[in-house]
């Protein structure tokens, strides 16, 4: 991925992104597919398609279970695991890239993405998005009428409950960026301490912390069914997610 091309990518985009790496992990695969994006597309925005077909009522839940069904069963892999784009997935960017630039748009956005899935035919995210009446003309044209919804720093519907627990906790900084692997460290053990304590917290160092898509993800130390986690989001310091067990969003 181009770096000059990453930058441009919104803060929705970059956390349809890291969703997509994330349901790649939950079906087995070792690469991030272009029917992962789209299932990452729709869990940062499950309502992203309905602005392009108004005649046919048609869920976010009907597509990924389009996508289930075409998929194979695998085992799941932790989400800690470093999954490169395929070279379709990597075609996706470049077209959403191009489709953004030719609709004179600043950022590409998660509908840019739904374009490039479109021009990637014959990838099982296009036939499940074409199944439910989402052409790649219809959704181009849409989008030349008015500008994509900008959102910086916003977070989708799903985390806004745990957001409103957590975010304000009186131990956590104030927002802002997290410039390293030890800050994000500190705010995770923050998260943890009042709901698992300060035992627990210790038995699992150290700890571990990642930069992907401009999300930390800290874990502890334990088997995979015990381990802490927390997806923290960069920019400002968020909580995506926090847990124990195998990591889920």
């Amino acid at each position: 991925m181009h770096k000059k091309m990453f930058e441009r990518f919104s803060e929705r985009t970059r956390r349809a992104i890291f969703f997509a790496r994330y349901e790649a992990s939950q079906f087995g695969s070792t690469i991030i597919e272009a029917e992962h994006l789209l299932l990452g597309v729709l869990r940062e925005d499950k309502n992203v398609t309905a602005r392009f077909n108004r005649d046919v009522f048609f869920s976010a839940e009907s597509i990924r279970g389009e996508i289930t069904r075409r998929l194979p069963i695998r085992e799941k892999l932790s989400a800690s695991h470093d999954l490169p784009l395929s070279e379709e997935s990597s075609r996706i960017l470049m077209y959403a890239a191009d489709e953004s630039e030719k609709l004179n748009h600043r950022s590409i956005g998660p509908e840019h993405l739904l374009l490039g899935i479109l021009r990637e035919k014959n990838c099982i995210a296009a036939q499940a998005l074409s199944h439910y009446g989402l052409k790649l003309e219809a959704v181009r044209h849409e989008l030349a009428r008015g500008p994509t919804r900008e959102e910086p720093g916003t977070v989708s519907q799903d985390f806004r409950p745990i957001l409103s627990l957590l975010q304000h906790h009186p131990i956590l900084p104030k927002p802002g960026v997290v410039p390293d692997a030890e800050t994000a460290k500190t705010i995770a053990e923050a998260i943890w301490l009042p709901v698992y304590g300060a035992e627990i917290i210790t038995s699992q160092m150290p700890l571990r912390a990642e930069l992907k898509f401009n999300v930390w993800i800290v874990t502890g130390s334990a088997a995979p069914e015990g381990l802490l986690f927390a997806f923290i989001l960069q920019a400002d310091g968020r909580i995506l997610s926090v847990g124990r067990g195998p990591a889920s969003l």
